[in-house]
This record gives structure tokens, C-alpha cells and sequence, in this order.
């Protein structure tokens, strides 16, 4: 069975069922977000355009975060996926 598309209108996502602010997910330390919106603003990026930031967390699991770019410019966290660790390649 295919991966669900947690963008399509009718998939269940995680990242619905977290949202705690009706402005994406509640950043963690390593977000973009966490101090707050970044300085720069993304002006040739078009609005509603993703993108991934992979990060570790303070627990040490790798972090993956989709951010969205709205009108005013500014990032919510769409969606947040905790990666297991693989120390060695297979």
C-alpha cells in the first residue's frame, strides 16, 4: 500500500491531529521557528511553497520538518517526522 499524502485533502495526517495554535506545529529545539521567524524573509520563494529542514534534536533523533511560506512571509511547521538513527549503511 502507497505512503499517504498528508497534503491531500482527505488523508488523515499526524500533523492535523498535533496542530496546537491553528498556525502549524509548536516548534522544538532545531526548528527554524524556535527563536521566532527568521530575519530574512524568503522573497523569491513563491507563497505556499514547502520546504524540508533536517535537523538532531536535543535527544539526539535526526528531525525531519516540512515548512510552508505564507502570504506575510513568514514559516509554519507542516509537518514533522522523527527518523530513526542508522549507524551503519546497509
Amino acid at each position: 500500500m502507497p505512503a499517504r499524502n498528508p497534503f491531500h485533502k482527505g488523508s488523515r495526517s499526524a500533523f492535523k491531529r498535533w496542530r496546537t495554535n491553528g498556525r502549524g506545529l509548536e516548534p522544538i529545539p532545531g526548528s527554524i521557528t524556535y527563536s521566532g521567524q527568521p530575519r530574512t524573509r524568503l522573497t523569491k520563494s513563491p507563497v505556499g511553497s514547502a520546504f524540508p529542514h533536517d535537523f538532531i534534536d536535543q535527544y539526539g533523533q535526526q528531525v525531519e520538518e516540512t515548512y510552508i511560506i505564507q502570504p506575510d512571509r513568514s514559516l509554519i511547521i507542516a509537518h514533522r517526522q522523527y527518523k530513526p538513527i542508522r549507524f551503519f549503511r546497509d
